[in-house]
C-alpha cells in the first residue's frame, strides 16, 4: 500500500513555485505604497513641506510632510495643515487634524471657528474643524460647536460638532463615567 502511495506522489505534476516579490509590476503594485528614501522631515522648510502636502503623490511622503509642518509649529504651518484637511487620504487628513489641534488655542481656534462656518468650504475640512475645536476644551470653542451642531446646513458637519460636544462633556466630567461603569 505505501508503495501505491509513493506511485501517486510521483505521478502528480509539479506545482510551479511561488513568484518572488519584485519579480513582476502587478504583484508589486499589490504590495502597497513604496517607500521613498528621502522622507520630509522638520529639517525641511515650511516652503518645501507645503509644497509636497499639496503636490506629492505619495501618500506617506504627504502624511510625512504634515506631521513634519506641526513639529516645527509658528503661525506660518496653520494654513498648509488646513490645506491638508482636503487630501483625499484618511491618514493625511488625521495627522492635519492633530497637528492643528497639537498647535494650540491661540495659533488655530480662530482658524477653526472661521472654516467650521464657511459654507464654501468642503465638509471634510469643516468636520476636521469641529474635531480640532473640541480638542480645544474651552467654552469659546464650545459655544461655536453648540451653534454648528444646531444650525449648519450640512449633516456630516453637525454630526463631526456633536461628536466633538460630547467628547469634551465626557472628559469634563471623568467622575460621572465611572459612576456609569458600576
Amino acid at each position: 500500500m505505501a508503495e501505491g502511495k509513493k506511485e501517486k506522489k510521483t505521478g502528480e505534476k509539479e506545482k510551479p513555485a511561488a513568484v518572488p516579490l519584485g519579480e513582476t509590476e502587478a504583484i508589486d503594485a499589490l504590495a502597497g505604497p513604496q517607500v521613498p528614501e528621502d522622507l520630509p522631515d522638520a529639517t525641511w522648510t515650511v516652503e518645501r513641506l507645503a509644497e509636497v502636502v499639496a503636490k506629492e503623490g505619495n501618500m506617506l511622503v504627504r502624511a510625512n510632510a504634515v506631521n513634519a509642518l506641526a513639529k516645527k509649529g509658528g503661525p506660518e504651518v496653520v494654513e498648509p495643515l488646513v490645506s491638508a484637511l482636503k487630501d483625499p487620504e484618511d491618514v493625511v487628513k488625521a495627522n492635519a487634524m492633530v497637528g492643528l489641534a497639537a498647535l494650540g488655542r491661540d495659533l488655530v481656534q480662530k482658524r477653526m471657528a472661521d472654516l467650521l462656518i464657511d459654507d464654501e468650504a468642503n465638509e471634510e475640512m469643516r468636520g476636521g474643524a469641529a474635531w480640532v475645536l473640541g480638542e480645544m476644551m474651552d467654552e469659546e470653542s464650545l459655544s461655536i460647536l453648540k451653534k454648528a451642531a444646531e444650525e449648519d446646513t450640512s449633516p456630516f458637519v453637525r454630526v463631526h460638532a456633536k461628536a466633538s460636544i460630547l467628547a469634551y462633556e465626557q472628559a469634563k466630567a471623568p467622575g460621572d463615567k465611572e459612576v456609569e461603569k458600576k
